[in-house]
């Protein structure tokens, strides 16, 4: 092998690797996440896990249940912070606003994260009312089955409507339920 073939096999090598290890940015109901959230299904740290229960107490938010807020997003800019979970899946807004454009509705697009594969687009639902007032919400659920892999999340990839527009949204209260019993 000649000086430039080791040369150029050592840039498309480097190449490569850049391009499968890359820079993942996602954001959680709260903020910009680390990088390496995304690499597992839970972190006991993170906040709004809470401790399993067989049963849970009256007024005990059920396992896997998390809450938090979302602040400047555009269509298709960030997902939110993934959780377990493969069956029952309940995403509420409360008190939507959006900069840059009237705000009328947002659709939210539930994934499931399939480990080394395509994640799997579980379908949009559009969010309306949340945008009516203050403490208005919209709440909206998904009740799909998808088989290897057991973590869930979502994005807003359209703003009215539209992927395609400098708009973005803040939700005052966000909520992830889990559990169909409740």
């Amino acid at each position: 092998m000649t000086r430039t073939s080791q040369v150029r096999a050592a840039l498309i090598t480097a190449l490569a690797a850049t391009t499968l290890v890359g820079t993942i940015t996602s954001a959680d109901a709260k903020g910009t996440q680390p990088k390496s959230r995304g690499a597992y299904a839970t972190n006991p740290n993170d906040p709004g896990l809470i401790e399993l229960y067989s049963t849970p107490d009256p007024g005990q938010i059920r396992p896997m249940n998390w809450d938090g807020a979302i602040g400047g997003w555009a269509p298709g800019s960030f997902e939110s912070r993934h959780w377990a979970d493969n069956d029952y899946t309940e995403v509420q807004f409360i008190g939507c606003t959006m900069f840059g454009a009237t705000g009328k509705s947002a659709g939210v697009k539930l994934w499931q994260s399939i480990p080394l594969s395509f994640d799997k687009d579980m379908g949009m639902q559009t969010y309306y009312n949340c945008f009516t007032g203050p403490d208005a919400s919209t709440r909206a659920w998904w009740n799909v089955y998808y088989a290897n892999g057991d973590d869930r999340y979502f994005t807003i990839p359209q703003l009215n409507g539209s992927e395609f527009t400098r708009a973005t949204i803040s939700v005052k209260r966000v909520y992830v339920d889990t559990a169909l019993a409740d």
